[in-house]
């Protein structure tokens, strides 16, 4: 350490006369000397900074870009200039600017650095707009790089480029631009420079390396600064790390492609249907269900191939979904095939929207219940048909007499009840057996079949008895109808002589309930059999009970 004036040589002599402050560093930047200029720059005696590290005085916020101007040193530039904000002995930071040359050995090692610093405070003061750009540069959260456009070389970055590849700002100021990429995508550079010189502004993706060696994907983007001759004098870089970027776009398409898988491979058919109701999307499957291929499916709408009885229903649940009263809806309808067949479907339909709500389309799964619908056909009418007529059955016939007699409480409608029995029918299966009986019975269901129709309704409901409502009739007319069903019932048999006799009471007003409607009938038939068979006795019902 120099520490008396006699040991001074000529640099420290002409450095005490200056009025910049100048000082020696070992290559780690512990100061071994310092100017008589340190006490008017930073407030300290010169002897005071004698083994401390520049790094200690340097403010937080700038520390990397010294680090980086040293690291710059260290490998094999001469000379660097730096800016940066350093602390004075009072705690208060001045603005400097900095001018560090390398001294080195005969094999090029670095020995020491000399270094001259000026307080540059009042010029910065004037350049505010520089400054901000400066807080900026190192505050961003992209990555930037200055490169030298003629030697492709890191002239500065900023700390966020730094840590996107796993370093400090000092592990790579001075280092060719070229070292920030992965193998394989350096080869491109020169291409993209010679675009920028072209361009004032270019953008590509590659890969980048970091410091461990992992490579990662890189969205950059560069524009060139010229001089005032207009020559390119730096490259100003910016780059983002496309990590996450990727990750979720790898993620959103293994969700497409999973939905396409199960799109196209689900049992039941799939459509994506836009709000006007057209198909754009349609899986096999739903072009097997309706027989159209998925190009033709692709040019109707589902109103086309609705059933009308259907369409208004489905249309009222579609319209809900679009006005957000309801997220999703499901329905048994109709749809015509391609041929002209109609098939019952199970339609489930849900809204997709875009990220502000608005409707997009709909997702429709479509399952073919045709073969359900036959079964439940089949199912209901096992348990509301009698098998060997097919017309209704007792429990059936019941529950339409109390639906009657509903109609005339409420609508004051006149209805008329009739009770068939056959006459002497034991006589035909004992002589010719029940197979003879079960013929005979339904040659009488055909015969009441052919003359019953809507909405008037007949039924089998016992052995060999039958029911018949006559709906909105009167009394006259409906005796007259008694008496043809007598002689229809007469003439089904040619061969064997078959009669009946019937029942009739008229059903109307204050009518009472279903069973004693059922008791006068059966009392009006009854009379006939005893008045000798094979006519028609009018019955009255009484009032039914305030």
């Amino acid at each position: 350490m120099r520490s008396s004036s006699t040991q001074l040589d000529g640099f420290e002599l002409l450095a005490d006369t200056l009025g910049e402050m100048a000082s020696r560093h070992a290559p780690d930047g512990t100061y071994t000397y310092a100017s008589a200029a340190t006490r008017e720059l930073l407030g300290y005696e010169p002897g005071e900074l004698i083994g401390r590290s520049t790094f200690e005085l340097i403010h937080p916020d700038d520390v990397d870009d010294v680090r980086g101007a040293h690291s710059s040193l260290l490998r094999d530039h001469d000379r660097v200039d730096v800016r940066y904000r350093y602390r004075r002995k009072d705690g208060s930071y001045i603005e400097c600017e900095t001018i560090a040359r390398a001294v080195r050995d005969e094999d090029g090692e670095l020995v020491e650095t000399i270094v001259v610093r000026r307080d540059i405070g009042d010029a910065i003061a004037g350049d505010e707009l520089r400054r901000q750009w400066e807080i900026c540069f190192k505050r961003t959260s992209r990555g930037i790089t200055v490169s030298d456009a003629e030697t492709g070389t890191i002239v500065s970055l900023n700390p966020a480029l730094a840590e996107m590849h796993g370093g400090t700002v000092g592990d790579y100021v001075g280092k060719p631009l070229r070292s920030l990429f992965a193998p394989g995508w350096t080869e491109s550079i020169p291409d993209v420079a010679r675009t920028v010189e072209e361009n004032s502004h270019v953008s590509y993706d590659s890969d980048h390396v970091r410091l461990d060696g992992s490579v990662f994907p890189v969205r950059t983007e560069v524009m060139a600064t010229r001089d005032e001759r207009g020559a390119v004098q730096y490259r100003i870089a910016w780059h983002d790390d496309l990590t996450e970027r990727h990750q979720v776009e790898r993620r959103a398409g293994r969700l497409q492609r999973d939905f396409e898988a199960a799109f196209h491979a689900s049992p039941h058919g799939v459509a994506i249907v836009g709000l006007d109701g057209r198909f754009l999307h349609v899986n096999q499957k739903l072009a097997e269900i309706v027989g159209y291929s998925a190009v033709e499916l692709k040019g109707l709408t589902f109103q086309e191939i609705t059933h009308p009885d259907d369409l208004d229903v489905d249309l009222a649940q579609v319209d809900g979904l679009i006005a957000g009263e309801i997220d999703s809806y499901e329905l048994e309808k109709r749809y015509f095939t391609r041929d002209g067949h109609l098939i019952w479907v199970l339609l489930a339909v849900a809204m997709v929207r875009e990220e502000d709500g608005t409707p997009r389309h709909f997702i429709s799964q479509v399952l073919d219940i045709s073969a359900r619908k036959r079964l439940e056909a089949h199912t209901y009418e096992l348990a509301n048909r009698d098998p060997i007529t097919s017309l209704y059955n007792r429990r059936r016939f019941e529950e339409e007499l109390k639906r009657q007699i509903g109609r005339c409480r409420e609508d004051d409608e006149s209805a008329a009840l009739l009770l068939l029995d056959l006459d002497r029918f034991k006589n035909v299966n004992d002589s010719d057996g029940h197979i003879a009986g079960d013929r005979l019975i339904r040659l009488v269901g055909r015969a009441l079949d052919e003359r019953i129709a809507d909405p008037d309704i007949a039924a089998r409901i016992g052995g060999d008895e039958f029911a018949v409502i006559l709906r909105d009739i009167d009394l006259p007319r409906a005796r007259g109808v008694a008496e043809r069903l007598r002689l229809a019932i007469t003439g089904a048999d040619i061969g064997r002589t078959c009669t009946a006799s019937v029942g009739l009471c008229r059903l109307h007003g204050d009518v009472p309930d279903a069973e004693t409607c059922f008791r006068a009938v059966d009392r009006a038939m009854y009379r006939a059999k005893g008045q000798g068979r094979d006519r028609v006795v009018v019955g009255s019902i009484a009032a039914r009970l305030a």
